[in-house]
Protein backbone atom coordinates (compact mmCIF):
# COMPACT_ATOMS: atom_id res chain seq x y z
CA UNK A 1 0.00 0.00 0.00
CA UNK A 2 1.30 3.65 -0.68
CA UNK A 3 1.29 6.35 1.40
CA UNK A 4 -1.54 7.76 -0.75
CA UNK A 5 -3.47 4.71 -0.26
CA UNK A 6 -2.51 4.83 3.47
CA UNK A 7 -4.19 8.02 4.04
CA UNK A 8 -7.44 7.54 2.09
CA UNK A 9 -8.49 3.88 2.55
CA UNK A 10 -11.75 3.19 4.25
CA UNK A 11 -11.53 -0.49 4.37
CA UNK A 12 -11.68 -3.10 7.27
CA UNK A 13 -9.77 -2.28 10.65
CA UNK A 14 -8.26 1.29 9.09
CA UNK A 15 -11.50 2.67 9.34
CA UNK A 16 -10.87 2.99 12.92
CA UNK A 17 -7.77 4.48 12.23
CA UNK A 18 -9.37 7.35 10.31
CA UNK A 19 -11.78 8.01 12.39
CA UNK A 20 -9.51 8.58 15.55
CA UNK A 21 -7.14 10.88 13.21
CA UNK A 22 -9.76 12.93 12.18
CA UNK A 23 -10.83 13.02 15.93
CA UNK A 24 -7.35 13.88 16.87
CA UNK A 25 -7.34 16.79 14.28
CA UNK A 26 -10.72 18.00 15.72
CA UNK A 27 -9.64 18.16 19.07
CA UNK A 28 -5.92 19.38 18.89
CA UNK A 29 -7.30 22.26 17.11
CA UNK A 30 -10.07 22.73 19.17
CA UNK A 31 -13.13 22.20 16.87
CA UNK A 32 -16.02 22.94 19.12
CA UNK A 33 -18.43 23.00 16.53
CA UNK A 34 -18.71 19.35 16.09
CA UNK A 35 -17.35 18.58 19.56
CA UNK A 36 -20.68 15.84 19.42
CA UNK A 37 -20.02 14.50 16.37
CA UNK A 38 -16.45 13.47 17.42
CA UNK A 39 -17.87 11.75 20.55
CA UNK A 40 -20.41 10.16 18.58
CA UNK A 41 -17.77 8.51 16.57
CA UNK A 42 -15.75 7.44 19.29
CA UNK A 43 -18.90 5.97 20.64
CA UNK A 44 -19.86 3.69 17.92
CA UNK A 45 -16.04 3.07 17.54
CA UNK A 46 -15.69 1.44 21.32
CA UNK A 47 -19.56 0.00 21.18
CA UNK A 48 -18.52 -3.49 21.03
CA UNK A 49 -15.72 -3.34 23.69
CA UNK A 50 -16.06 -5.58 26.80
CA UNK A 51 -15.19 -4.49 30.18
CA UNK A 52 -11.54 -4.41 30.57
CA UNK A 53 -8.48 -4.06 33.53
CA UNK A 54 -5.94 -1.82 34.07
CA UNK A 55 -2.86 -2.98 36.24
CA UNK A 56 -5.65 -5.74 37.98
CA UNK A 57 -8.01 -2.59 38.44
CA UNK A 58 -11.11 -1.67 36.44
CA UNK A 59 -11.46 1.11 34.19
CA UNK A 60 -14.06 2.16 35.80
CA UNK A 61 -11.91 3.23 39.30
CA UNK A 62 -9.71 5.04 37.20
CA UNK A 63 -9.96 9.10 36.65
CA UNK A 64 -8.60 10.62 33.70
CA UNK A 65 -5.80 13.51 34.54
CA UNK A 66 -4.46 16.43 32.75
CA UNK A 67 -1.92 18.59 34.10
CA UNK A 68 -3.57 22.28 35.50
CA UNK A 69 -1.20 24.93 32.98
CA UNK A 70 -1.15 22.50 29.95
CA UNK A 71 -2.95 24.35 26.85
CA UNK A 72 -6.35 23.33 26.07
CA UNK A 73 -5.49 20.54 23.70
CA UNK A 74 -2.44 19.30 25.65
CA UNK A 75 -4.53 18.61 28.86
CA UNK A 76 -8.47 19.42 28.29
CA UNK A 77 -9.06 18.26 25.84
CA UNK A 78 -6.97 15.24 25.35
CA UNK A 79 -8.44 14.23 28.71
CA UNK A 80 -11.80 14.39 27.06
CA UNK A 81 -11.57 12.44 24.17
CA UNK A 82 -9.72 9.67 26.29
CA UNK A 83 -12.33 9.77 28.82
CA UNK A 84 -15.47 9.14 26.39
CA UNK A 85 -13.36 5.93 24.69
CA UNK A 86 -12.79 4.66 27.85
CA UNK A 87 -16.40 5.82 29.51
CA UNK A 88 -17.67 2.96 27.13
CA UNK A 89 -15.36 0.28 28.07
CA UNK A 90 -16.09 1.14 31.47
CA UNK A 91 -19.64 1.07 31.33
CA UNK A 92 -20.07 4.26 33.54
CA UNK A 93 -18.53 7.82 33.04
CA UNK A 94 -14.78 8.47 33.85
CA UNK A 95 -14.05 11.88 35.76
CA UNK A 96 -11.51 13.84 34.28
CA UNK A 97 -9.77 16.37 36.55
CA UNK A 98 -6.95 18.84 36.10
CA UNK A 99 -3.62 17.88 38.18
CA UNK A 100 -4.41 20.11 41.11
CA UNK A 101 -7.39 18.17 42.42
CA UNK A 102 -6.31 14.29 41.51
CA UNK A 103 -5.15 14.07 45.30
CA UNK A 104 -8.71 12.24 46.38
CA UNK A 105 -8.04 9.56 43.45
CA UNK A 106 -6.40 6.54 43.89
CA UNK A 107 -6.08 5.31 39.87
CA UNK A 108 -5.35 7.88 37.60
CA UNK A 109 -4.29 7.88 33.93
CA UNK A 110 -2.37 10.77 33.62
CA UNK A 111 -1.62 13.15 30.15
CA UNK A 112 2.40 14.74 31.17
CA UNK A 113 4.64 16.80 28.86
CA UNK A 114 8.12 16.17 30.03
CA UNK A 115 10.48 18.68 29.58
CA UNK A 116 13.06 16.29 27.58
CA UNK A 117 10.08 15.13 25.43
CA UNK A 118 11.13 15.80 21.58
CA UNK A 119 7.93 17.68 19.87
CA UNK A 120 6.49 13.98 18.23
CA UNK A 121 7.74 11.36 20.76
CA UNK A 122 5.60 10.08 22.95
CA UNK A 123 5.72 7.13 25.80
CA UNK A 124 3.39 5.30 28.43
CA UNK A 125 4.77 3.76 31.67
CA UNK A 126 3.12 2.55 34.77
CA UNK A 127 3.67 3.77 37.73
CA UNK A 128 2.58 2.32 40.97
CA UNK A 129 -0.62 0.90 39.41
CA UNK A 130 -1.51 4.19 37.64
CA UNK A 131 -0.79 5.21 34.08
CA UNK A 132 0.93 7.91 32.51
CA UNK A 133 1.01 9.60 28.88
CA UNK A 134 4.12 11.83 28.29
CA UNK A 135 4.12 13.00 25.10
CA UNK A 136 5.94 16.33 23.19
CA UNK A 137 2.65 17.95 21.95
CA UNK A 138 -0.94 16.98 21.30
CA UNK A 139 -0.31 15.20 18.21
CA UNK A 140 1.67 12.09 20.22
CA UNK A 141 -0.17 12.26 23.31
CA UNK A 142 -3.24 11.77 20.95
CA UNK A 143 -1.72 8.93 19.34
CA UNK A 144 -0.43 7.28 22.36
CA UNK A 145 -3.84 7.52 23.92
CA UNK A 146 -5.19 6.17 20.78
CA UNK A 147 -2.80 2.67 20.86
CA UNK A 148 -4.08 2.63 25.09
CA UNK A 149 -7.95 2.28 23.74
CA UNK A 150 -6.85 0.04 20.93
CA UNK A 151 -4.58 -2.17 23.20
CA UNK A 152 -7.58 -2.12 25.59
CA UNK A 153 -9.83 -3.39 22.92
CA UNK A 154 -8.16 -6.16 22.22
CA UNK A 155 -7.40 -7.32 26.16
CA UNK A 156 -6.48 -6.04 29.91
CA UNK A 157 -3.26 -3.72 30.50
CA UNK A 158 -0.86 -5.26 32.90
CA UNK A 159 1.04 -3.62 35.34
CA UNK A 160 4.30 -3.78 33.48
CA UNK A 161 2.97 -1.83 30.53
CA UNK A 162 5.29 0.30 28.27
CA UNK A 163 5.34 1.87 25.29
CA UNK A 164 6.97 4.10 23.10
CA UNK A 165 7.11 5.80 19.55
CA UNK A 166 6.85 8.74 17.40
CA UNK A 167 4.17 10.21 14.83
CA UNK A 168 7.67 11.83 12.89
CA UNK A 169 7.24 10.32 9.59
CA UNK A 170 3.53 9.44 10.01
CA UNK A 171 0.08 10.48 8.34
CA UNK A 172 -1.76 11.67 11.04
CA UNK A 173 -4.69 13.55 9.42
CA UNK A 174 -6.46 11.47 6.21
CA UNK A 175 -8.55 13.81 4.13
CA UNK A 176 -12.87 12.94 3.54
CA UNK A 177 -13.71 10.52 0.96
CA UNK A 178 -15.57 13.57 -0.53
CA UNK A 179 -12.27 15.77 -0.99
CA UNK A 180 -9.50 15.50 -3.28
CA UNK A 181 -7.93 18.33 -3.67
CA UNK A 182 -5.87 19.65 -0.17
CA UNK A 183 -3.74 22.80 -0.09
CA UNK A 184 -1.52 23.81 3.01
CA UNK A 185 -0.69 27.37 3.12
CA UNK A 186 1.61 29.60 5.91
CA UNK A 187 4.05 32.13 6.54
CA UNK A 188 7.26 30.23 7.29
CA UNK A 189 9.08 33.27 8.92
CA UNK A 190 12.20 34.39 7.34
CA UNK A 191 14.32 34.09 10.53
CA UNK A 192 17.54 32.95 8.56
CA UNK A 193 20.14 33.25 11.75
CA UNK A 194 22.72 31.00 13.36
CA UNK A 195 21.96 32.17 16.64
CA UNK A 196 19.00 32.03 19.04
CA UNK A 197 17.99 35.70 20.04
CA UNK A 198 18.47 36.27 24.26
CA UNK A 199 14.77 36.20 24.91
CA UNK A 200 14.49 32.87 22.91
CA UNK A 201 17.91 31.69 25.55
CA UNK A 202 15.54 32.72 28.25
CA UNK A 203 12.88 30.78 27.69
CA UNK A 204 14.88 27.70 26.55
CA UNK A 205 13.18 28.26 23.26
CA UNK A 206 14.86 28.30 19.74
CA UNK A 207 13.44 29.93 16.92
CA UNK A 208 16.59 28.57 14.50
CA UNK A 209 15.43 27.08 10.85
CA UNK A 210 17.74 23.63 12.02
CA UNK A 211 15.01 23.54 14.81
CA UNK A 212 12.17 24.44 12.73
CA UNK A 213 12.25 22.44 9.65
CA UNK A 214 12.12 18.86 11.44
CA UNK A 215 8.47 20.09 12.55
CA UNK A 216 8.04 21.65 9.53
CA UNK A 217 8.49 18.90 7.54
CA UNK A 218 5.93 16.77 9.80
CA UNK A 219 3.36 19.02 9.51
CA UNK A 220 3.29 18.70 5.75
CA UNK A 221 3.72 14.77 6.00
CA UNK A 222 0.75 15.04 8.94
CA UNK A 223 -1.44 16.05 6.49
CA UNK A 224 -0.14 15.42 2.93
CA UNK A 225 -1.37 18.13 1.22
CA UNK A 226 -1.57 18.05 -2.52
CA UNK A 227 -0.20 21.47 -3.08
CA UNK A 228 1.94 23.73 -0.62
CA UNK A 229 2.31 28.17 -0.45
CA UNK A 230 4.78 29.87 1.38
CA UNK A 231 5.78 33.06 1.85
CA UNK A 232 8.86 34.70 4.19
CA UNK A 233 10.53 31.32 2.28
CA UNK A 234 14.58 32.10 2.38
CA UNK A 235 17.03 30.09 0.91
CA UNK A 236 18.45 29.71 4.06
CA UNK A 237 14.98 27.48 5.05
CA UNK A 238 15.04 26.34 1.52
CA UNK A 239 18.71 23.92 1.96
CA UNK A 240 17.19 22.22 4.95
CA UNK A 241 13.62 22.06 4.09
CA UNK A 242 13.46 20.96 0.32
CA UNK A 243 15.17 17.93 0.64
CA UNK A 244 13.02 16.94 3.44
CA UNK A 245 9.53 17.24 0.96
CA UNK A 246 11.12 15.85 -2.01
CA UNK A 247 11.52 12.70 -0.18
CA UNK A 248 7.57 12.88 0.64
CA UNK A 249 7.15 13.50 -3.29
CA UNK A 250 6.71 17.45 -3.80
CA UNK A 251 8.59 19.39 -5.96
CA UNK A 252 8.70 23.33 -6.55
CA UNK A 253 6.29 24.79 -9.28
CA UNK A 254 9.01 27.15 -10.46
CA UNK A 255 13.06 26.35 -10.80
CA UNK A 256 14.13 26.08 -7.02
CA UNK A 257 17.41 27.80 -8.30
CA UNK A 258 15.72 30.39 -9.41
CA UNK A 259 16.79 34.45 -10.05
CA UNK A 260 15.79 36.41 -8.25
CA UNK A 261 15.04 33.90 -5.23
CA UNK A 262 10.92 33.42 -5.17
CA UNK A 263 10.25 33.96 -1.76
CA UNK A 264 6.34 33.01 -2.38
CA UNK A 265 7.22 29.25 -3.81
CA UNK A 266 4.13 26.93 -5.12
CA UNK A 267 5.24 23.32 -4.06
CA UNK A 268 3.17 20.14 -5.26
CA UNK A 269 2.77 16.15 -4.57
CA UNK A 270 4.20 14.80 -8.19
CA UNK A 271 1.99 11.81 -7.58
CA UNK A 272 -1.68 13.56 -7.38
CA UNK A 273 -0.77 16.45 -9.24
CA UNK A 274 0.83 17.58 -12.63
CA UNK A 275 2.11 20.36 -13.58
CA UNK A 276 0.65 22.67 -16.75
CA UNK A 277 2.30 26.15 -16.03
CA UNK A 278 3.98 28.08 -13.58
CA UNK A 279 5.87 31.55 -13.25
CA UNK A 280 6.65 34.12 -10.85
CA UNK A 281 6.13 37.72 -10.87
CA UNK A 282 8.28 40.64 -8.49
CA UNK A 283 6.18 43.22 -7.48
CA UNK A 284 7.42 46.62 -8.85
CA UNK A 285 8.87 49.25 -7.86
CA UNK A 286 11.18 47.78 -5.54
CA UNK A 287 10.01 50.54 -2.79
CA UNK A 288 6.96 47.87 -2.24
CA UNK A 289 8.82 44.62 -2.63
CA UNK A 290 11.39 44.55 0.26
CA UNK A 291 14.13 43.15 -0.97
CA UNK A 292 12.61 41.39 -3.56
CA UNK A 293 10.62 39.23 -1.10
CA UNK A 294 7.48 40.26 -1.85
CA UNK A 295 6.05 38.47 -5.02
CA UNK A 296 3.17 36.51 -6.93
CA UNK A 297 4.28 32.97 -8.25
CA UNK A 298 1.26 31.17 -10.20
CA UNK A 299 0.56 27.68 -11.13
CA UNK A 300 -1.74 25.56 -13.25
CA UNK A 301 -2.26 21.93 -11.90
CA UNK A 302 -4.13 18.76 -13.56
CA UNK A 303 -5.48 16.71 -11.02
CA UNK A 304 -4.39 13.51 -11.99
CA UNK A 305 -7.30 11.30 -10.75
CA UNK A 306 -9.92 13.22 -11.65
CA UNK A 307 -8.45 15.15 -14.90
CA UNK A 308 -9.64 18.55 -13.69
CA UNK A 309 -7.26 21.82 -14.17
CA UNK A 310 -7.14 24.11 -11.69
CA UNK A 311 -4.57 26.56 -10.57
CA UNK A 312 -3.12 28.19 -7.13
CA UNK A 313 -1.74 32.26 -7.40
CA UNK A 314 0.35 32.46 -3.78
CA UNK A 315 1.50 36.24 -2.64
CA UNK A 316 3.03 38.10 0.14
CA UNK A 317 1.94 41.77 -0.12
CA UNK A 318 3.33 44.81 0.44
CA UNK A 319 3.25 45.00 4.98
CA UNK A 320 3.76 48.32 5.98
CA UNK A 321 0.97 50.93 7.04
CA UNK A 322 0.77 54.37 5.69
CA UNK A 323 1.85 55.90 9.08
CA UNK A 324 5.04 54.62 8.76
CA UNK A 325 5.19 54.17 4.94
CA UNK A 326 2.45 57.14 2.70
CA UNK A 327 1.09 54.94 0.16
CA UNK A 328 1.36 51.76 1.40
CA UNK A 329 -2.80 50.83 1.20
CA UNK A 330 -3.05 51.53 -2.43
CA UNK A 331 0.41 49.71 -2.78
CA UNK A 332 -0.85 46.41 -1.78
CA UNK A 333 -4.12 47.18 -3.57
CA UNK A 334 -2.18 47.99 -6.97
CA UNK A 335 -0.79 44.52 -6.18
CA UNK A 336 -3.78 42.67 -6.04
CA UNK A 337 -5.15 43.96 -9.22
CA UNK A 338 -2.12 42.71 -10.53
CA UNK A 339 -3.13 39.29 -9.45
CA UNK A 340 -6.41 39.74 -10.30
CA UNK A 341 -5.33 40.33 -13.92
CA UNK A 342 -3.21 37.13 -13.87
CA UNK A 343 -6.48 35.06 -12.97
CA UNK A 344 -8.39 36.50 -15.49
CA UNK A 345 -5.96 35.84 -17.86
CA UNK A 346 -6.10 32.05 -16.51
CA UNK A 347 -9.41 31.82 -16.74
CA UNK A 348 -9.79 32.87 -20.06
CA UNK A 349 -7.29 30.78 -21.36
CA UNK A 350 -8.36 27.53 -19.04
CA UNK A 351 -11.45 28.38 -17.77
CA UNK A 352 -10.76 26.27 -14.25
CA UNK A 353 -11.13 26.77 -10.64
CA UNK A 354 -8.88 29.21 -8.98
CA UNK A 355 -7.40 29.16 -5.23
CA UNK A 356 -5.91 32.48 -4.15
CA UNK A 357 -3.54 32.01 -1.06
CA UNK A 358 -0.94 34.42 1.02
CA UNK A 359 -0.08 36.67 3.62
CA UNK A 360 -1.68 39.84 2.10
CA UNK A 361 -1.14 42.51 5.26
CA UNK A 362 -4.75 43.88 5.50
CA UNK A 363 -8.18 43.07 6.32
CA UNK A 364 -11.36 42.06 4.42
CA UNK A 365 -12.38 45.54 4.71
CA UNK A 366 -9.52 47.17 2.92
CA UNK A 367 -9.70 48.61 -0.24
CA UNK A 368 -7.34 45.58 -1.62
CA UNK A 369 -9.17 42.99 -0.04
CA UNK A 370 -12.69 44.82 -1.07
CA UNK A 371 -11.34 44.43 -4.49
CA UNK A 372 -11.27 41.05 -4.54
CA UNK A 373 -14.65 40.67 -2.44
CA UNK A 374 -16.52 42.69 -4.84
CA UNK A 375 -14.71 40.95 -7.97
CA UNK A 376 -16.49 37.67 -7.06
CA UNK A 377 -13.35 35.82 -4.53
CA UNK A 378 -14.99 34.01 -2.09
CA UNK A 379 -12.88 33.40 1.42
CA UNK A 380 -12.70 29.89 2.01
CA UNK A 381 -13.53 29.90 5.48
CA UNK A 382 -16.77 31.52 4.14
CA UNK A 383 -16.84 29.12 0.90
CA UNK A 384 -16.87 25.92 3.26
CA UNK A 385 -19.42 24.22 3.37
CA UNK A 386 -18.79 21.36 6.54
CA UNK A 387 -16.64 23.51 8.45
CA UNK A 388 -14.66 27.02 8.29
CA UNK A 389 -12.71 28.03 11.06
CA UNK A 390 -12.84 31.83 11.88
CA UNK A 391 -9.88 32.40 14.04
CA UNK A 392 -8.05 35.36 12.97
CA UNK A 393 -4.96 32.77 12.57
CA UNK A 394 -1.94 35.25 14.03
CA UNK A 395 -0.36 34.81 17.49
CA UNK A 396 2.98 36.90 18.24
CA UNK A 397 6.17 35.59 17.71
CA UNK A 398 9.62 37.68 16.91
CA UNK A 399 13.23 37.60 17.50
CA UNK A 400 11.86 39.60 20.81
CA UNK A 401 9.01 37.75 22.03
CA UNK A 402 8.70 33.69 22.22
CA UNK A 403 5.76 32.49 20.28
CA UNK A 404 2.78 32.98 22.82
CA UNK A 405 -1.33 32.29 21.68
CA UNK A 406 -1.93 36.33 22.19
CA UNK A 407 -2.99 38.03 19.41
CA UNK A 408 -2.27 42.00 18.78
CA UNK A 409 -4.64 41.91 15.18
CA UNK A 410 -7.34 43.92 15.63
CA UNK A 411 -10.22 41.45 16.32
CA UNK A 412 -10.12 37.75 17.04
CA UNK A 413 -12.97 36.89 14.28
CA UNK A 414 -11.09 35.98 11.07
CA UNK A 415 -13.44 38.77 9.24
CA UNK A 416 -11.78 41.62 11.35
CA UNK A 417 -8.42 40.59 12.06
CA UNK A 418 -7.17 37.92 9.78
CA UNK A 419 -4.00 39.23 6.95
CA UNK A 420 -3.42 35.67 5.44
CA UNK A 421 -6.13 35.15 2.80
CA UNK A 422 -7.36 31.97 1.19
CA UNK A 423 -10.02 32.77 -1.40
CA UNK A 424 -11.85 30.67 -4.28
CA UNK A 425 -12.95 31.94 -7.63
CA UNK A 426 -14.21 30.50 -10.60
CA UNK A 427 -15.12 27.18 -9.17
CA UNK A 428 -15.87 25.25 -11.70
CA UNK A 429 -17.63 21.60 -12.59
CA UNK A 430 -19.24 22.19 -9.07
CA UNK A 431 -16.06 22.53 -6.99
CA UNK A 432 -16.09 23.18 -3.49
CA UNK A 433 -14.27 24.14 -0.13
CA UNK A 434 -15.34 21.63 1.63
CA UNK A 435 -13.55 22.48 5.22
CA UNK A 436 -11.35 25.68 6.02
CA UNK A 437 -8.77 25.40 9.37
CA UNK A 438 -6.38 27.26 10.86
CA UNK A 439 -4.03 24.35 12.46
CA UNK A 440 -3.03 25.48 16.11
CA UNK A 441 -1.39 22.47 18.00
CA UNK A 442 0.72 24.24 20.55
CA UNK A 443 4.04 23.22 18.57
CA UNK A 444 3.26 25.51 15.76
CA UNK A 445 3.32 28.87 18.09
CA UNK A 446 6.70 28.72 17.81
CA UNK A 447 7.22 28.15 14.39
CA UNK A 448 6.08 31.66 13.34
CA UNK A 449 3.38 34.01 14.31
CA UNK A 450 1.15 32.92 10.73
CA UNK A 451 -0.76 29.73 12.15
CA UNK A 452 -0.52 27.22 9.14
CA UNK A 453 -4.10 27.49 6.95
CA UNK A 454 -5.90 23.92 5.17
CA UNK A 455 -8.35 24.41 2.45
CA UNK A 456 -9.45 20.64 1.96
CA UNK A 457 -11.66 20.87 -1.25
CA UNK A 458 -13.86 18.88 -4.41
CA UNK A 459 -12.90 19.79 -7.97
Amino acid sequence: MTAREESVSLSGSHSCFIIVSECMNIFCNMKKEILFLVLLSLAVWSSAMPGRKIAGKNVSEFAVVYHAAAEPEEGKILADSLSVSLSRLAGKPLAVVSSRDAGSYRRTISFVHSPGMKTFDYAVSMVGGNMVIDGGGCWAMQKAADLVVAQLAKGNIPSNYRLKGTVEGKILFPRRPDVNLRILDDNVWNYRHDTIPDEWKRAGADCRDDYRVPQYTQLVRAYMPDVLTFQEYNSHMHERLYPRLQQYGYAMATAPDAKPWVWTPILYDTRTVQLVDAYNILYTPSKWSDQNSKSLTVAVMKHKATGKTFAVLNTHLWWQGDTRAPGSTQARASQIRLMMAEAEMIKAKYDCTIFVTGDMNCEESTPGMQQFIQGGYVPCYKAATLYGNRDNGHHICAPREVGIRQSRRRGADREVGAIDHCLIYNARQGAEVKIFDCIQAAFTVKLTDHYPNLIDAKL
